[in-house]
């Protein structure tokens, strides 16, 4: 079934397989509590903006929550000495508006991706034996890899040789405007998330999605092992 299938269909999934899975790696990451509770303690987040690990917590999944949302601006109130006040200025908050469009435009195409992904899969694969599942996965992985390769190398080399010239690099093709610009010494957005918060980020999705595929492959192996 798999040779017979429409050469489009394959080529759809090859191009398909490597954005879906980081996308899934990208919401597993980013929406997981410990990378944030993980944050404050490696970055000394607690100590550098005056907030408690409580007030920290409340505020991280707020913002995951107004990923996930249909709220237009973000509000996060603090109390401190009986006096409540807005944690993030307009100008964070206007920034916030932007990372939400891609975010939720990322989570979108994981799922739609998603479905077509499986849709493809299951053509390929319907009334295949299953010990030849694993060569045939195996050489989807191999293709996408192979497709997405250049792109996947800049990313990691981009990392590892500057990741400052890097990270403003991508703010400069995602966002159309300077909102993203803020003052790490005054901004509570960016003395909770400091650079090193996103660098780690980063590798962890990339970790992710190689563990995803190195985890696939093995299942495939054990299933034609069995089969």
């Amino acid at each position: 079934m798999y040779k017979k299938t429409s050469p489009f269909i394959k080529i759809l999934t090859y191009i398909l397989w490597v954005p879906v899975i980081l996308s899934i790696s990208f919401e597993i990451i980013t929406f997981s509590d410990w990378i944030y509770t993980y944050n404050w303690s490696r970055n000394n987040i607690s100590n550098n903006t005056g907030l408690s690990i409580t007030e920290l917590n409340h505020s991280s999944n707020s913002i995951k929550d107004y990923f996930k949302n249909d709220l237009e601006k973000l509000e996060i109130i603090i109390t401190q000495n009986n006096n409540n006040y807005h944690l993030f200025k307009d100008r964070e908050i206007d920034h916030m508006v932007d990372v939400k469009s891609i975010i939720q435009s990322t989570l979108l195409f994981e799922k739609v991706g998603g479905i077509l992904l499986i849709i493809f899969l299951i053509m390929l694969f319907y009334n295949q034996k299953l010990k030849t599942i694993e060569e045939n996965i195996r050489k989807i992985i191999l293709k996408s890899f192979f497709l997405w390769g250049a792109f996947l190398s800049i990313i990691i080399f981009g990392m590892m040789v500057n990741f400052n010239y890097t990270f403003i690099l991508f703010h400069k093709l995602l966002f159309r405007n300077d909102l993203w610009i803020l003052n790490p010494r005054t901004d509570f957005l960016l003395m909770m998330f400091p650079q090193r918060f996103f660098l780690e980020i980063a590798i962890g999705i990339l970790l992710l999605f190689f563990l995803i595929n190195i985890l696939i492959l093995i299942l495939g192996k054990i299933i034609q092992a069995k089969f």
